[in-house]
């Protein structure tokens, strides 16, 4: 049997976009699949049953893959780290984006346009030799029974209507704050869309908790958080139990569109027809060059439209 491991990036939203890929190889390949992968996200990949294996990028890393005898690396990643990794890993065929700083340590490259992208993934896909890869991650995603026990007993013990409920997600990565929306605007969306009949509740990591409670403290009906500290698989199921999701560009916005929850995605200076929620027909974009000139009032427009 082949091997092959693919090295991921670290952001949610990255991991989603590569989901067609790996549902290719699985599809496609007689090959054992390893995948490079941050610890806290490779749980949505070995419940989908798209990694055999999985294991964080550091030093034992390479020892591991070598003693595999790995046949193919593809590259999601353009850190050095990571080609460094394949290369070291005695790997023969590592294939990654022309685009990467130490690109000259690949044996095929793959051109990349703009922002990391599912139709970026896809033609790294295609150089690796895969022929059929969806632009569309939806349903991939397997989510564990346990994890949906556990949501639905969350929704339970709070009395709330899950399908009256709209996971409002506010927050980026650390490294992405300028997607981010007033506080106080989210408070207004909060406020209107609750006296409307909705739950909303604040969704989030675990690491936004006081960001959170900080909005939820300006609201006139304080809503429910929702955050990631019992895993990335709760954070799924509750997100597909949600009849709605709104917030702003960010991994959370994929994973809700990738299990199949209509979003009302808040987008800035990023290209939605790059970076939006996908299929994008399934989904309403509000989208502005200045994420501050968006209002409170677009989104709740929107979401009342789809009453």
């Amino acid at each position: 049997m082949d091997k092959i491991v693919f090295f991921h990036m670290n952001q949610l939203g990255d991991l989603v976009f590569s989901l067609p890929v790996l549902k290719a190889a699985k599809q496609e390949l007689n090959a054992k699949i390893y995948s490079v992968v941050k610890p806290s996200l490779a749980p949505l990949l070995t419940s989908s049953a798209l990694a055999d294996e999985t294991m964080p990028k550091d030093k034992n890393a390479v020892k591991f893959l070598r003693k595999e005898k790995i046949g193919k690396a593809v590259l999601f990643s353009e850190s050095p780290s990571s080609l460094l990794y394949a290369y070291l890993s005695g790997i023969k065929s590592r294939i990654g984006f022309k685009t990467a700083s130490l690109s000259f340590l690949l044996t095929k490259k793959a051109k990349r346009v703009g922002v990391p992208s599912l139709f970026n993934n896809g033609e790294l896909g295609f150089a690796a030799g895969l022929k059929s890869i969806r632009q569309d991650y939806t349903g991939i995603i397997k989510i564990p029974k346990e994890n949906v026990e556990n949501v639905k007993k969350w929704f339970g013990y709070n009395n709330l209507d899950a399908s009256k409920t709209i996971a409002v997600s506010i927050g980026a990565s650390k490294r992405r704050q300028d997607k981010c929306l007033e506080e106080r605007k989210w408070s207004e969306v909060i406020n209107v869309l609750s006296k409307k009949g909705f739950n909303c509740v604040l969704s989030g990591a675990a690491w936004e908790k006081d960001v959170l409670n900080n909005v939820a403290k300006k609201c006139r009906i304080a809503p429910k958080l929702f955050t990631a500290e019992k895993g990335i698989l709760d954070v799924a199921a509750f997100l597909k139990e949600c009849g709605l999701f709104a917030g702003v560009d960010s991994g959370a916005m994929h994973l809700a569109a990738a299990v199949g929850t209509k979003c009302v995605a808040v987008f800035g200076y990023t290209d939605p027809s790059q970076a939006g929620p996908m299929p994008l027909k399934n989904h309403i974009v509000i989208k502005k060059d200045k994420i501050s000139d968006i209002d409170s009032e677009d989104i709740i427009s929107k979401v009342l439209q789809l009453q």
